[in-house]
């Protein structure tokens, strides 16, 4: 059987963070009800479409949003109805995300009931000025009180959100955010940068000058991450993406590898079949009660862009690309191609020594983009 990674996409939240652009929002009851039912069908009629009875499924990611603002009732059927469905590999990666608030004793116990074996939480920050300053409605006891709550039910495989560059965020406060959350001992942690996106809240803000950004302190702040993690025995994988031995997020893994996964719920995309396509929005719950696959903007997925994918995902990775593996799939000399870029990159510290490997330095990351057009 050929493996396939799934995402679900879970669209609410108790409430909206002043910097999120996500597709995600506050709902009453009744519509997250008619939204739970469409997902439910959505998986029964992509089933049938694409004979999902012959792939192993060996990674799954409930994300959002927060799939945890689900009442517990619909959150149980969601839960169950995916694990019926489908062919699981004994290798399973299971993931949902969840927010410490929106987390009662009744859900962990349903998720703890379900294949899910590895929880994703979004903290941001332990300390509760700057929770209040990114519209966070949970405080850091909260979180806590979840953690403990998990580890108590066996969860052995909890990742926590870390966000740096935060408006008015210093290095000790940053420092100390790090340190409380190293001495919990989770099996993974995403730290990452704030990034101000155009049309929210904070993007207002920052037009307006109300805050600011310093570009320069977040660059300290995610070198001092990179060296701390290591010290305790994370391993950067990905840009922002840190894990004890073994504890690497498979599912995320696949989007960096450009591998095979399929999306469900509104506004997930997908890479399935040689075809990149994303689920409507909007139109999510009316295309599905009417029978539609609510699929949008489907487009072949040449060979152009597996390539530029390979450059801008892969490289995101620490392990970076494998030259010889790239010349093969894409039947280019790229040593030969690009030996001006190449020289030039190692010259400034951005790329390492590129015998067999591309990859990036911490410098490199900093200014990955600009890495990255030099080979596109």
């Amino acid at each position: 059987m050929k493996n396939l990674g799934l995402y679900f996409h879970i669209p609410f939240c108790n409430s909206k963070c002043l910097y999120c652009d996500f597709d995600s929002g506050i709902s009453d009851y009744l519509h997250k009800k008619r939204y739970a039912n469409a997902l439910m069908k959505e998986i029964d009629m992509a089933i049938t479409k694409y004979s999902l009875n012959d792939y192993e499924i060996d990674t799954v990611f409930i994300g959002g949003g927060t799939p945890t603002s689900l009442d517990e009732d619909l959150l149980q059927k969601v839960l169950q109805k995916i694990d019926k469905s489908f062919n699981f590999s004994d290798n399973l990666e299971y993931t949902i995300e969840m927010n410490p608030n929106s987390v009662t004793d009744e859900k962990i116990e349903i998720i703890r009931e379900s294949k899910i074996n590895r929880v994703s939480i979004g903290l941001q920050s332990t300390n509760m000025i700057e929770l209040k300053a990114l519209g966070r409605t949970h405080t850091y006891e909260e979180f806590l009180s979840t953690y403990k709550k998990l580890r108590n039910k066996g969860f052995t495989n909890i990742s926590i959100d870390l966000m740096m560059g935060i408006p008015n965020q210093d290095f000790k406060t940053y420092e100390e955010n790090l340190r409380n959350i190293i001495s919990l001992m989770p099996e993974h942690i995403s730290a990452y940068m704030l990034i101000i996106e155009e049309g929210t809240p904070f993007f207002d803000m920052y037009e307006k000058g109300i805050i600011s950004v310093d570009d320069e302190l977040t660059l300290k702040l995610y070198e001092y991450t990179i060296n701390k993690l290591q010290q305790y025995g994370y391993n950067q994988y990905e840009f922002s993406n840190f894990a004890k031995k073994g504890y690497e997020c498979k599912h995320n893994i696949k989007y960096w590898k450009v591998e095979e996964y399929l999306g469900f719920g509104q506004n997930s995309h997908s890479l399935f079949g040689e075809k990149r396509f994303e689920n409507y929005s909007d139109e999510y719950i009316n295309r599905i009660e009417k029978g539609e696959l609510p699929i949008n903007n489907v487009q072949e997925h040449t060979k152009k862009d597996m390539y530029e994918e390979w450059i801008f995902l892969k490289l995101r990775m620490n392990e970076g690309i494998d030259i010889s593996e790239l010349d093969k799939q894409f039947d280019i000399n790229f040593k030969e191609k690009y030996s001006g870029s190449l020289k030039k990159l190692y010259k400034e510290n951005l790329i390492q020594e590129y015998d067999k490997y591309l990859r990036l330095t911490t410098k490199g990351i900093e200014v990955s983009n600009t890495v990255f057009l030099e080979f596109i």
